[in-house]
């Protein structure tokens, strides 16, 4: 689940900025006569070279601060811990999943399901129900692999930070790292010694590794002094051997979610040379998309994001939304404060410079600014923004067409304006947008295997 978590992407539609001076200068040139992109009127040299760039996807880049990411053997572990429900711990409220105290019902599956893996169960839908209510809703997972941040305010700097947060979230699975390392122990130890090496015997032992317990929180307004517990009496070697557990969980699990990727489309058919691949209103909206409408300012790449963050005054309204939502601001601090992150001890390559540039606190500029999500598969992940509070595409075109909102946190982005759009105008960026939607992975990558 991503806080991480939120349902799905949100197209950034912005004012008119062209992918490059030159761009700008030609956008409103007389026709170039030269090769045109099929079907695309008018076929400006500007306009075809703009859409050969955002296709097709590249291959996905290795991580080196992850040893096992491209591990046969990890991903189908990591596979079977996605689905596996016995890292949660008690619901603190009732839903779909069950009933209040009971234990062991969330999985990462249950709010990264469907074709785009997001969020397909939580009711009404705009923020994710994990044990407890989010504030965000979780994103897809599908080709979430090629981001540079995890999260809507890119709270991890490698995507294997996340599921052990998750898995330690009062909101989501509500476990803790000492119950974590003993099930790996119980369940999956030969799977696992057989990618990572032998685990310490010792872990059966409960009087030095207690059944549960992870890190006290942090000093906050409700808890100003946290007590010690089960876990700051242990020595620090064997918290050093459970982290490190901890971590490798969240290495097996991202392992498995850098298989989930799909990179064909009737957008990538039309630019490798199908003519018919798109239909005449979605090639008038590739048109717009990379001119007037501007939505290349922040979508000029193959995976349609420029992996940057966005006040765009999106309205902190709906069901369980919270009043405001700071964003970037917020989730930096604690990724610069984890002992967990990809610049720390547990990381592979902590030279790879993940956090560099990165400060606490962040520039005000970063209030309520949220990642600009891939607009690959958008038609599929319905309701939009970071806490889902845009129902349909249309709504989102809208949005911008208006050249956003007023924000209730932080400063809205000065690249937002009005585009004047017509109504026939913005159908014509919807049906665009549909054509992004990917070819559906294999089933034996999004369905558990049955026993």
């Amino acid at each position: 689940m991503l806080s991480h978590p939120l349902r799905s992407p949100l197209p950034v539609l912005l004012g008119w900025i062209a992918l490059s001076s030159a761009a700008s200068c030609a956008s409103h040139a007389e026709l170039v006569p030269s090769e045109p992109v099929p079907g695309v009127a008018p076929k400006t040299l500007v306009q075809r070279e703009a859409l050969r760039s955002l296709s097709p996807l590249p291959t996905l880049a290795p991580d080196p601060t992850n040893a096992v990411a491209d591990d046969p053997r990890a991903r189908a572990l990591g596979k079977q811990l996605f689905f596996d429900a016995g890292f949660s711990g008690p619901l603190r409220v009732s839903s779909d999943l069950g009933a209040a105290g009971e234990v062991g019902k969330v999985s990462c599956a249950s709010c990264h399901l469907g074709p785009a893996l997001d969020d397909r169960r939580s009711v009404p839908g705009t923020v994710s129900i994990g044990t407890d209510v989010h504030t965000r809703n979780s994103p897809p997972l599908v080709n979430s692999a090629y981001y540079r941040w995890t999260n809507w305010g890119g709270r991890f700097s490698a995507q294997w930070e996340l599921p052990p947060a998750v898995a330690e979230s009062p909101l989501l699975f509500n476990g803790n790292r000492l119950s974590l390392a003993h099930r790996i122990f119980d369940v999956y130890r030969g799977r696992y010694e057989a990618i990572f090496g032998p685990l310490d015997p010792a872990l059966a032992d409960t009087a030095r590794f207690p059944a549960a317990g992870k890190p006290k929180p942090a000093p906050s307004a409700s808890n100003p002094t946290p007590q010690d517990g089960d876990w700051e009496a242990m020595a620090e070697i064997d918290r050093q051997l459970v982290n490190q557990v901890f971590v490798n969980y969240g290495k097996l699990v991202t392992a498995y979610v850098r298989t989930l990727i799909s990179t064909d489309s009737a957008f990538d058919r039309f630019v490798a040379g199908d003519d018919d691949a798109l239909s005449p209103a979605a090639q008038r909206g590739a048109a717009l998309f990379i001119g007037d409408a501007g939505c290349v300012t922040c979508h000029a790449t193959p995976t349609f994001s420029d992996d940057d963050f966005h006040n765009l005054g999106v309205p902190q309204v709906g069901p369980s939304v919270p009043p405001s939502d700071d964003g970037r601001f917020r989730d930096v601090p604690p990724l610069l404060a984890s002992s967990l992150n990809a610049s720390g001890r547990y990381s592979d390559d902590p030279s790879a410079g993940r956090i560099e540039g990165l400060t606490d606190p962040m520039p005000e500029l970063t209030r309520g600014a949220f990642r600009t999500p891939s607009l690959r598969n958008v038609a599929l992940t319905a309701p939009y923004m970071h806490s889902g509070q845009l129902a349909t595409l249309r709504d989102v075109v809208n949005f911008y067409a208006a050249g956003g909102g007023t924000p209730t946190a932080g400063s809205r982005d000065p690249v937002l304006a009005p585009l004047g759009l017509s109504d026939a105008q913005k159908d014509d960026l919807v049906a665009f947008l549909e054509s992004l939607t990917l070819d559906p992975l294999p089933s034996e990558l999004s369905t558990p295997e049955t026993r």
